[in-house]
Order: structure tokens, then C-alpha cells, then sequence
């Protein structure tokens, strides 16, 4: 019976965490964004290369254009704006969907869904028009 009640909790536990970032969201700490602090992120995604979310080594700071987050059943949820380093686009009508890591192009018919940036799409990657991100 012990055995049972242990394994049922560990496993609603660990449904919940699934389901919800590792995190609660603090939005007085960046002003309201929705966003809570990038130290809490285990994950980022390399805007030069947004194809892929990497792990966090926090021995090796990343100083490029990225987004820190945390991965959850629904994909890659993010904690911070833009960090980093880099060139923004002025005119930004692409939009990178940051849940998925999938640059779409304005004439793609496709609506962004939040959470995404809006930005350019270039050979190389994705080159954000701002630090914010669309969260709703």
C-alpha cells in the first residue's frame, strides 16, 4: 500500500512538472514582460541557428543573440527577452516560433503563435527586430 501511495505521488509529481516550467514566472523582475529571471533557464536557442535548443553550459557564457528558457511538454518556453549580442533587423516581419524553433517566413500564410519573435529570416539563421518577445 506504501509502495502504491509512494509511486502514485511520484508520478503526479512528475506529471506536473511536465506540464509547467521548472520555475514560477516572477514578472515584477522584468518589468511586467511575463518573463522571469534567465538564471532560471536550462535551455537557450542560438538565434544565428535557431534550428536547435541547446543546454545552458554556464561554464561557456553565450554572448551571440539568444533566448534562455525551459523545455515543458508544450515545447520550449522561454524566461528572458533577447540576450546577447548581434544585429537586429530593422524591417522584422518573419517571426521565429520559439515553442518549436521554426523560422516561418511573411509570406508563408502562417499566423504566429505565441510564444515567438518577430525578426528576419536570413541564410544564416534569424536576426531578431527587438528584444521583446510575443507572449500572447
Amino acid at each position: 500500500m506504501v509502495k502504491n501511495f509512494a509511486f502514485s505521488l511520484a508520478l503526479l509529481v512528475a506529471v506536473g512538472c511536465a506540464s509547467s516550467p521548472l520555475h514560477p514566472t516572477d514578472t515584477a523582475s522584468t518589468g511586467g514582460t511575463g518573463l522571469s529571471h534567465s538564471t532560471e533557464a536550462d535551455s537557450y536557442i542560438l538565434l544565428s541557428s535557431p534550428t536547435a535548443v541547446r543546454d545552458i553550459d554556464w561554464m561557456k557564457p553565450v554572448r551571440d543573440f539568444n533566448v534562455r528558457g525551459v523545455m515543458t511538454n508544450r515545447g520550449f518556453t522561454p524566461v528572458s527577452k533577447v540576450e546577447g549580442n548581434g544585429k537586429f533587423c530593422a524591417d522584422g516581419k518573419d517571426w521565429l516560433s520559439l515553442s518549436d524553433a521554426k523560422v516561418h517566413k511573411a509570406g508563408d500564410g502562417k499566423a504566429p503563435e505565441a510564444p515567438f519573435l518577430y525578426g528576419c529570416a536570413t541564410n544564416n539563421g534569424f536576426e531578431p527586430a527587438s528584444r521583446d518577445i510575443v507572449l500572447q
